[in-house]
């Protein structure tokens, strides 16, 4: 039921007749276009975010589908992105696995309940490569030190972390305030670590510059005996002799220490280079020009948009390119998936094929698996059984800005950012992860806590 603030002040008994609904009505949703959705006691229904932030969409008003009459025109989703009332998740998803020798990925999707309307599923991507003896080195405790505004900080930063395996920790910070950007977390979470560092760069309030400090707390951070420590400085400025100072401290503590400039007369190719020096790849290449194919029964299903690797667009189905991978390399990235409309209660399928080039076996490998869905057209019991682990997820890495179009797109600006959702679903995160005694799901629900609360 939609009533909108303007329409209620135009006489007394539109007055009165507002005080019922909200005397017979569950709390409202109030629009940012000053409209009044009144959720009827005992409505079933879910909560929708759309530009005009919150809404209530009862079951009986069904979405109508998007019709694209060419290929050429823009994807559009019949409705604002779904949550349950209360928004609060009770469903964590279940993994589907494509292996082949030395190679898993784990597939994670947002729901198995897909409306009949048509709409979108964000799937999870892990990447995993085990590596066995004499392919990898072991974990490294790795802080890369931001100092200055250098347009080349995020490339160079994101070969470091290319450079990095499962195994690997990763931690950023700002000399200018002496600032953590991202918290110390696994380097397999890469998009995830140069979104943080990027949305950071566009913020200005940072505070004086402090190299000393920051280089301390960068090696506060990484601080193990067990492990090698390194930090990596993408600066513009040379050191001070307060810095150098704190440099030879670390240097004495057995830190690994070297400086890439983040502009200046060099080359990109050849300060991307210094940055690969400094931080020695994790394992030997074991898979080339590794590529996702997803492939949807009814079709068609496009790869929208992807937190990470390349996203392409073929006649009938979508494709991310992720390139080479290492042994005992791991990567976690989020993807949009479109899903066709179709007839409530009818199966729907994704099928993800998996392309690989193996420099072991010498040759190319094909494996796949099927994702299986059910089509709804009930919109409270697609809410209900969405899966918080996948889109708490999703949710911090558009926060981040690293998803722009994943939940209303452009529109978001409208709603005054994700920042508090993507707040509420790490707080869902945790009570599930308590129902459930899930010790993964309570571990990234700390992840995104720490990671939402420093770049605040």
């Amino acid at each position: 039921m939609i009533v909108t603030a303007r329409s209620c002040s135009r006489s007394l008994a539109a007055g009165v007749v507002a005080c019922a609904l909200v005397a017979a009505c569950d709390r409202p949703y109030v629009g940012r276009d000053g409209t009044i959705a009144f959720q009827e006691k005992g409505a079933h229904g879910a909560s929708v975010l759309t530009a005009n932030g919150v809404e209530y969409r009862d079951n009986n008003d069904v979405p109508t589908p998007v019709l694209r009459r060419t290929a050429d025109e823009p994807w559009r989703a019949p409705i604002g992105f779904i949550l349950p009332k209360d928004g609060r998740f009770t469903k964590a998803s279940q993994p589907t696995v494509l292996s082949t020798a030395g190679l898993a990925i784990v597939l994670r999707p947002s729901d198995t309940r897909v409306p009949s309307w048509g709409g979108e599923v964000l799937v999870r991507v892990d990447v995993i490569a085990p590596a066995a003896d004499g392919t990898a080195r072991w974990g490294e405790n790795v802080a890369i030190v931001l100092d200055g505004d250098g347009p080349d900080a995020p490339a160079l930063a994101d070969a470091a972390l290319a450079q990095l395996a499962g195994r690997d920790r990763i931690t950023i910070l700002d000399a200018r305030g002496a600032r953590t950007i991202v918290p110390t977390m696994p380097a397999s979470h890469r998009s995830m670590a140069i979104a943080a560092l990027k949305n950071h760069m566009r913020t200005r309030a940072r505070g004086p510059r402090d190299m000393s400090a920051a280089l301390k707390a960068a090696g506060a951070a990484i601080a193990s005996p067990e492990v090698t420590q390194r930090i990596l400085v993408l600066t513009e400025d040379p050191m001070t002799p307060g810095d150098t100072t704190e440099v030879q401290r670390l240097t004495q503590h057995g830190v690994q220490l070297g400086t890439v400039r983040t502009r200046g007369q060099d080359d990109l190719d050849e300060r991307l280079e210094a940055v690969r020096t400094q931080i020695p790849q994790a394992g030997l290449t074991k898979f080339r020009d590794v590529r996702l194919t997803f492939e949807g029964t009814p079709a068609p299903s496009h790869v929208l948009e992807t937190s990470g690797g390349e996203a392409r667009w073929v006649l009938e189905a979508g494709e991310l390119v992720l390139g080479n991978v290492r042994a005992g390399e791991a990567r976690t990235e989020v993807l949009r998936v479109t899903v066709p409309a179709w007839v409530p209660g009818e199966q729907f399928k994704f099928t993800v094929s998996a392309h690989v080039d193996d420099l072991d076996w010498g040759g190319p490998r094909d494996f796949a698996a099927e994702v299986p869905c059910i089509y709804d057209d009930d919109i409270e019991r697609i809410a209900k059984s969405r899966h918080g682990d996948v889109i708490a997820y999703a949710s911090a890495m558009a926060t981040l800005r690293r998803l722009d179009a994943a939940f209303i797109g452009d529109d978001i600006s409208k709603v005054g950012g994700l920042r508090r959702i993507a707040e509420l679903h790490a707080s869902s995160m945790k009570l599930l992860a308590r129902d459930t005694k899930d010790f993964a799901i309570q571990e990234q629900a700390d992840l995104l806590i720490a990671l939402l609360a420093a770049s605040r």
